[in-house]
């Protein structure tokens, strides 16, 4: 009888422990509306495409909406770390991931990016540019739209990383060139002034460097050309935002 008694309970505990992977599974969410800005079909429609695209490239994409940033710490970026690393978010045993937070009230939002792959995808440079996908639609309130398109760009960022052959600036080079040509230019001045300078001896007479020609008894405009500045009026954009280190990651913060 306690023979039976121990199979069944070593048999339940098994099955248990077949059940529990699954259920921790479904329990995770990638798209939490606190706020309640989404409907219900639009909430299980970005559901299932950050799922899509978390795991074909086995880096989690997340999106978080709170009505105040405000009320679980003093930085909308910390408040993101926290949030991230509070309910254990990412893939793999490195919980790769990226996770964009929307704080309603202040129009506050930040991206926290975890994990050597989700680094390799997600630079700085690309999550600047991420913000260009997504900023304008919550600039109008479409918030459908908006984290419909941050889902497909880091499905787009992650298919080129994935490629090898990640988002990337390249002003670095362009820096490099620059400063190239303008030693170069520099150096062939130089040595033109230098050879210049082979037949000139010392004169003790002013008159020597005096023209002729000078006279400024008359004046005289003479219209060249204009110039019009303009100026960019900022609107919700990429251009506010900030970058940052932390929690293990990095990522951005910014209005909306």
């Amino acid at each position: 009888m306690k023979r039976n008694i121990t199979v069944l309970i070593l048999l339940a505990l098994l099955l248990a422990l077949l059940v529990l992977p699954i259920q921790a599974e479904e329990g995770l969410s990638h798209v939490t509306d606190e706020a309640a800005i989404l409907t219900e079909e639009e909430t299980l429609q970005l559901e299932e495409l950050c799922r899509s695209v978390s795991e074909d490239y086995s880096v989690g994409v997340y999106i978080v909406t709170v009505d105040d940033y405000a009320v679980y710490g003093s930085d909308v970026y910390e408040v993101t770390c926290d949030v991230y690393h509070e309910y254990t978010m990412g893939k793999g045993s490195e919980r790769n991931g990226i996770m964009l937070l929307l704080s309603m009230d202040s129009r506050d939002f930040a991206t926290f990016v975890y994990g050597a792959d989700a680094e390799y995808a997600f630079s700085d440079y690309a999550l600047l540019l991420l913000e260009d996908a997504f900023l304008p639609h919550f600039g109008e309130d479409d918030w459908y739209e908006g984290f419909r398109a941050y889902a497909l760009t880091c499905q787009d960022y992650l298919e080129s990383a994935a490629a090898g052959e990640p988002v990337e600036s390249g002003d670095g080079i362009l820096y490099v060139i620059v400063i190239g040509v303008s030693f170069l230019i520099a150096l062939i001045v130089v040595s033109i002034l230098r050879a210049g300078m082979k037949n000139v001896r010392t004169k003790y007479e002013a008159d020597a460097y005096v023209s002729r020609d000078l006279a400024l008894t008359q004046r005289r405009d003479q219209f060249t050309h204009k110039t019009t500045t303009r100026r960019k009026i900022e609107t919700n954009s990429s251009s506010g935002s900030k970058s940052h280190s932390g929690g293990g990651g990095h990522g951005r913060s910014g209005k909306f």
